[in-house]
């Protein structure tokens, strides 16, 4: 073999291991290796869903929320890979102690709302039942993670909590502004904006520095209207710190990308110096809006030149999909390796092909006004493209979806898309005329006032969404009104009805415009308040609002409100039944069957039994089961609302929960020491009278369980206070139900067998126990087995209580084989009492 080619042969595999490990390392925090580790099995990921969120209830595992962001976020690289949570010692315990669920905050930005801990990744730990033990941003020492890991899983191990998922709903009045009003909102966020603009860097605040594309904006809109020359200050001033030099790249970096033109997500200074590589197509698009608007007051504007045409390449190139729809972002490729360079890397950053609908909205909603100024022929044919996509495949029977890709689409019911997309054909009706997009802005407008918007008061809700296995249980519906969507289906709601004069569209509008008047305040996420607010006094729409009248029309709306059902219901249950309990119920239910049991053959109780088995002999043998069964059932009732009741006021106590566990099982402790000494409670003594019918024997149960005799008292008080540390109303009815049955229990057994039995023989010195005779101390002391037995019992079930450790036991419960059984077992019995 030729010398020369074997070196040659050599040196290209030198320079190709040179190159992949080049590669690897500049690649170790990128989207593909966080994939990478992502399917590598190491962590058993579950969606975000109903069967998660059970299975961390049937296993009393503490919840593990990785809210990331892997098309753009660098830190959620850094976080997901192995040096943090993949890491050799990290891994397991997740796997083994929690229940991991992995978000695309992206792809659920309904949920990125509810649990974002600030900033990128977010990692929140919950217990089973959703309750939030702690959180924070961004990646943490490997030691600080894991001891505050092992502080979540002791807790829930040793805490119940409580599975009732409520909803807070008040009606509040409602509010109709006035035009007075509606000018001071304007005139107020126009000064707004020139107290909190940057005059030294452009932009707003002092910090870090978000775009406001949407302030920039109104900014150019006042000054068009004011001639007021402080507004378009104001924005060329911003664009110019905005805007990098090609030729400062490496020293001077701001949020403009002179290479290939957009914007970046942030800048990390006030001076926007260094930027957050990753390109966001919201950001550009209203910075494209606002630019393109400053480049029409001034054209000889260079900078608003160059940015407005690098951006709109940009977006063409990299974000316009020809069958319509825009992708949503282009992650950081490795920071600075790639952007801080003139001539840059051959592979680009990647673009992540998903199709966000509030994010599409906005697209189109630019492209709209860009065709509207400059009658460009690829604008409409952006905008239209996008419109007829969203409308052929994101529009439903339920609602708008939230995400596309690859054919699939999900999420639906919720505010935030529905608004801007309802938003985006008004004004697509509006530029291009197209009859279908009128319709489909009703369907939208039609659907969201059905099934989001709050009847009563004003003003629409966060989420309805028919998805519910997208959710944790009852998380489907969420009540809150957020301030942004609410002032953008406002505005979309007074355009439309300006197109079709239906007055249910203005009356709604108008009312959640007065339900958040206290509220607006300055910069992008009011804007569109302000919008509506032009609108409605351009177009006298508060006049027309006093004339209309649709009193009939909401009064029926009121009537059939999807809320008042579940508002009813009081809490909702989950999709697979009542929630699994955290305490172990079976252990629970022995100590409390057990208890009747003992109760029955309480010294004290005895004496009332002849009475009763007097009567009963004189009866025939099918009237005695019938009226043993009644004596029971009567028993049974009233323990059983005893204890739900018990757990009701428990549940009241529980805001502390380690505390209230400490009291409760101080006071089972104080009852046992009761009983095995001896005591009664003086007062509580039964005189009962003979039952001479099946109603009479049932009155005789329920009389029998409230006027309970002295001694046997503490028993009744120690379940009771049991009762109340369980987690749910069912439970507590649950073991009270058990007491009954085994106070009652004896007597059903018996009675077919009553004429049989003497009441010197076995059987009842059984029940009856005896006294055990011995000395303290040269003192005598008599104590009764009864006693003996149930005080020590619930003796050690207080200081169980107390120390946590009764909690644990259902850990071992729910890692054996038979698990699945119990489970089962468990359910059954639930809906025994429910």
């Amino acid at each position: 073999m030729n010398i020369d080619k074997i070196k040659k042969a050599i040196i290209c595999l030198l320079i190709f291991l040179f190159c992949s490990s080049v590669v690897f390392a500049t690649d170790h925090y990128s989207f593909e290796h966080a994939e990478e580790m992502k399917n590598s099995g190491r962590i058993d990921w579950r969606d975000y869903g109903s069967d998660a969120f059970q299975e961390a209830i049937d296993e009393n595992k503490p919840i593990f929320l990785l809210l990331t962001a892997p098309s753009w976020c660098y830190w959620c690289h850094v976080y997901t890979s192995d040096e943090y949570i993949y890491h050799e010692t990290m891994y397991p315990v997740i796997n083994q102690d929690f229940i991991p669920i992995y978000v695309d905050a992206d792809k659920r930005q309904d949920l990125t709302r509810q649990y974002l801990e600030g900033g990128w990744p977010s990692t929140t730990v919950f217990t089973p039942q959703r309750e939030r033990l702690f959180g924070y941003s961004g990646p943490r020492p490997l030691q600080f993670m894991l001891q505050n890991m092992q502080n979540a899983v002791n807790h829930v191990n040793t805490i119940g909590f409580s599975a009732d998922i409520r909803y807070d709903y008040k009606e509040s009045p409602v509010i109709i502004p006035t035009d007075a009003q509606l000018n001071s909102l304007i005139t107020g966020f126009a000064s707004f904006t020139l107290q909190a603009y940057d005059p030294q860097y452009g932009g707003f605040g002092s910090g870090q520095k978000f775009p406001q594309g949407r302030t920039l904006d109104f900014a150019l809109e006042w000054y068009k209207k004011t001639k007021d020359a402080r507004y378009l200050e104001l924005v060329q001033n911003t664009l110019q710190n905005q805007y990098t030099n090609s030729q400062e790249l490496t020293t001077n970096y701001n949020l403009f990308d002179p290479i290939e033109g957009g914007f970046h997500r942030y800048g990390t200074k006030r001076d926007w110096t260094p930027p957050h590589y990753e390109k966001m197509l919201y950001d550009n698009v209203r910075l494209l809006k606002a630019y393109y608007r400053l480049l029409q007051l001034n054209p000889d504007n260079k900078i608003a030149q160059e940015v407005v045409t690098k951006t709109i390449n940009f977006i063409d190139l990299n974000w316009y999909d020809e069958k319509g729809g825009f992708y949503g972002n282009s992650d950081v490729h490795g920071e600075d390796k790639y952007y801080g360079k003139i001539n840059r890397p051959a592979d680009k950053p990647r673009v992540e092909q998903s199709k966000y609908t509030d994010w599409n909205s906005e697209a189109i909603l630019t492209y709209l006004f860009l065709y509207q100024t400059e009658q460009g022929k690829r604008f409409k044919e952006m905008a239209e493209n996008s419109l007829d996509f969203f409308e052929k495949e994101m529009v439903s029977p339920t609602g708008a979806y939230h995400y596309y890709k690859d054919n699939t689409k999900k999420v639906r019911g919720n505010l935030l898309d529905n608004a801007y997309l309802l938003l985006a054909f008004v004004e697509g009706y509006e530029v291009l005329g197209k009859k279908s997009y009128l319709n489909t802005a009703k369907q939208l407008a039609d659907y969201t006032l059905n099934n989001l918007y709050d009847w009563n008061s004003g003003g629409f809700f966060e989420r309805n969404s028919p998805d519910v296995h997208l959710y944790a249980p009852g998380e489907h519906i969420n009540l809150g009104k957020p301030q942004q969507e609410n002032g953008v289906i406002t505005y979309a709601l007074v355009k439309l009805y300006k197109q079709t004069n239906n007055p249910l569209y203005l009356n709604a509008a108008v009312k959640t415009f007065g339900s958040k008047l206290n509220s607006i305040g300055g910069l992008d996420s009011n804007y569109y308040y302000i919008k509506a607010a032009q609108f409605m006094v351009d177009n006298n729409l508060i006049q027309e609002f006093n004339q209309i009248n649709v009193a009939e029309e909401e009064k029926q709306q009121q009537e059939n409100f999807w809320l008042i059902p579940i508002l009813n219901n009081k809490f909702v249950e989950s999709q697979q039944g009542l929630q699994k309990l955290q305490g172990p119920i079976i252990l629970l239910m022995v100590v409390a069957l057990l208890a009747g049991l003992i109760s029955f053959g309480s010294p004290c109780t005895l004496p009332i039994l002849p009475a009763y088995t007097a009567y009963m002999f004189r009866s025939s043998k099918q009237k005695i089961q019938g009226m043993t069964l009644s004596f029971l059932l009567g028993l049974s009732v009233v323990f059983t609302g005893l204890g739900m009741s018990a757990t009701a006021i428990g549940n009241l106590l529980k805001s502390n929960s380690t505390l209230f566990a400490q009291i409760a099982g101080t006071i089972i402790i104080i009852f046992g020491l009761y009983i095995l000494f001896g005591k009664g409670i003086p007062g509580l003594h039964f005189k009962p009278t003979k039952p001479r019918s099946y109603f009479g024997s049932f009155v005789f149960g329920a009389a029998f369980s409230l006027s309970w005799s002295a001694c046997v008292g503490p028993i009744l008080l120690a379940i009771l206070v049991l009762a109340a540390t369980t987690s749910s109303v069912y439970t507590g009815g649950l073991l009270l139900f058990m007491y009954a049955l085994g106070v009652g229990l004896p007597l059903v057994v018996a009675s077919a067998y009553f004429h049989k039995i003497d009441q010197t023989g076995r059987f009842w010195r059984f029940i009856k126990g005896k006294e055990i005779k011995f000395n303290i101390l040269n003192k005598k002391v008599t104590i009764h087995t009864n006693a003996l037995i149930s005080g020590l019992l619930f003796v050690i079930l207080g200081i169980l209580i107390f120390s946590g450790t009764l909690y644990t036991f259902n850990q071992y419960v729910v890692t054996t084989n038979f698990q699945g059984y119990i489970f089962k077992l468990e359910e059954w019995l639930l809906h025994l009492v429910s």
